[in-house]
Parts: C-alpha cells; structure tokens; sequence
C-alpha cells in the first residue's frame, strides 16, 4: 500500500472536489437564488476542507470530529438539493447525479474512518 503523503492523495477529497466543481456549474445560471446558491457552494467547499483537515490531524480525536462533520455536510447537501429539485430549478438527471455522488462521498467517509494508515500514520523514522 503506498502511504498518503498529503490530502489531495485522497481519493475522497478529489471526489469532494468535483462535487463543488459541478455545483458552481449548475448554480451559475440566474434561475438560481443567489442566496440558495451559496449556502450550496458553501456547503461543498466546507466538505472538502474537513475532509483536508481531518488528514492532517489524523492520529487525533479532532480527525474524527472533521470527518463527522464533513458526513453531516454530504447530508445537509442531499438535503439543499432535494429542496432544489422539488423547487424545479434541475431536473431529475441532475438530482440524481447529485445525489449519487453526495452517497459515494459518504460511503468513502465512513471507510477512511476504519482505514488503519489513516489513523496510526507510518512515522518516519529516519527523524529520530
């Protein structure tokens, strides 16, 4: 297994990251409210920098308390767009897109939290 030197490694932050970047795609057209818009894109960068702090404070309590609130921000994120669909600013596709993407965010979150290298990092031992 090749060691995680740093977050952007991260399989899941790359996810969160694509997830943020097709949010400002979508809530760029003006049929969106501004206000709704940003509390979404806020919601997917928050995500993402959770995720980033958790990895480099893993080996600590403070990692598990990133990664849940990073969870709680995939669910909150359901959350805002099913709100959105309902609203009929996207259709069905796109919800489901979301959606989907939101769940394998999640799903990949409750792995790291039992992936041992995550939290008992290899120290470098060539610095003692």
């Amino acid at each position: 297994m090749s060691r995680l030197e740093r977050f952007e490694d991260l399989i899941v932050w790359q996810k969160a990251r694509e997830l943020t970047k097709l949010v400002y795609f979508i809530t760029r057209h003006d049929t969106f409210d501004h206000r709704l818009a940003n509390d979404i894109r806020q919601t997917t960068v928050m995500l993402a920098a959770k995720i980033a702090a958790a990895f480099e404070t893993r080996g600590s309590k403070h990692a598990l308390d990133m990664l849940t609130l990073a969870k709680s921000a995939c669910s909150g994120f359901k959350l805002q767009w099913t709100t959105v669909y309902k609203r009929g600013l996207i259709n069905a596709s796109e919800h489901d897109e979301l959606m989907t993407r939101a769940i394998e965010i999640r799903q990949l979150l409750f792995e790291l939290e039992y992936t041992f290298e995550f939290w008992y990092p290899q120290q470098d031992d060539s610095q003692e």
